[in-house]
């Protein structure tokens, strides 16, 4: 039996020692599915996260254009601000060139500040 005894503690040595290759590479498949798995999630996290910014940037930029086309419509037209006051608006060109005509047809003026010593100019009467 002594025999018997150690054949069969032989082969399952021998068992033992061939099944740790098959058991290290289920584990090593099991991980690197898990590595490659864990992977993909992680990216398509990304992406979404990519593509989530890009529409928000798209519907800012279509606010911000809106806001821009809006404001030049308003600075290129005419309307009332407020009636009761008699308060209006007049497009940008136009108030800017009655500005230029409204300063030169003033007379320039001293500025009021003078130097001690310094004689100061006489206003015409």
């Amino acid at each position: 039996m002594n025999i018997q005894e150690e054949t069969k503690k032989e082969n399952q040595k021998t068992i033992l020692s061939s099944s740790y290759p098959l058991w290290g590479g289920t584990l090593l498949c099991i991980f690197l599915s898990g590595f490659v798995f864990s992977s993909f999630y992680a990216f398509s996290i990304i992406h979404k996260q990519k593509t989530e910014e890009l529409k928000e940037a798209e519907q800012i930029r279509q606010i911000r254009v809106g806001e821009q086309l809006e404001a030049r419509k308003r600075l290129s037209s005419y309307g009332w601000i407020d009636k009761e006051k008699g308060i209006v608006h007049v497009p940008i060109e136009e108030a800017m060139v009655s500005i230029v005509k409204e300063y030169k047809a003033k007379t320039p003026k001293a500025s009021g500040v003078y130097l001690p010593g310094i004689p100061r100019p006489q206003e015409p009467k």
